[in-house]
């Protein structure tokens, strides 16, 4: 089996590798995010399944990952999620103390928290390849840094108009977006079909070991 760990540090070395390739080529700039993502303002007037974000696994079905759901009982307030919209949380998580930035993976419209930003990219592999390039706490903390102002309690002040003034760098060819939103996508790809490897393989092993002391 591959190496998980491996596999996640390639796509970094990814990132960084043709960020680092394309600014000295010219072929990357750095673009403010309102010139590649559009705020969704879509409630959930028709009652979508409510999902929360999480660091490892992005956009997530509060029910099936949380075990129970923590929505108001009122939910039409809520902020649709469509497949490959950007979600900003607001929250301070882990390595993340301004929040984490996230793509959903999942396929059906869903619903989030009115208190996370919901962006449109501009296509869906400058999508991608914002989803892993936030992936990395320092690129999250340097984006978000001049954007925020703390409360009290910690609590992160910001405007979803806000959050889309400070730039990335980007690159500016569509076909290299393209190329490289694929390979990153096909690494993930492996990476996900890796850690069901060992999920089966770890249930086997259970299985196993309660057969031995029946």
């Amino acid at each position: 089996m591959a190496d998980i760990a491996v596999l996640s540090s390639l796509i970094q070395a990814i990132i960084y590798k043709t960020k680092m390739d394309g600014i000295s080529k010219g072929t990357w700039r750095k673009i403010d995010l309102y010139e590649v993502l559009q705020e969704r303002n879509e409630k959930n007037v028709e009652g979508r399944t409510i999902c929360s974000v999480s660091v490892s696994q992005g956009v997530v079905n509060q029910i099936e990952y949380l075990g129970r759901s923590f929505a108001a009982k009122q939910t039409s307030h809520y902020n649709v999620v469509k497949y490959g919209d950007i979600v900003y949380t607001k929250s301070p998580t882990g390595d993340f103390p301004y929040g984490i930035i996230k793509r959903s993976d999942i396929r059906e419209d869903v619903a989030v928290s009115p208190l996370y930003g919901v962006y449109i990219p501009a296509n869906d592999s400058m999508g991608v390849i914002l989803h892993f390039y936030f992936m990395q706490p320092c690129n999250a903390f340097n984006y978000l840094h001049p954007l925020i102002q703390k409360g009290a309690k910690n609590t992160i002040n910001t405007s979803n108009g806000r959050f889309l003034e400070n730039s990335v760098p980007l690159p500016v060819s569509e076909s290299e977006a393209n190329t490289i939103a694929v390979m990153l996508k096909s690494i993930q790809a492996k990476i996900e079909i890796e850690k069901k490897l060992l999920q089966l393989y770890a249930k086997e092993k259970e299985y196993l070991l309660h057969q031995m002391f029946i």
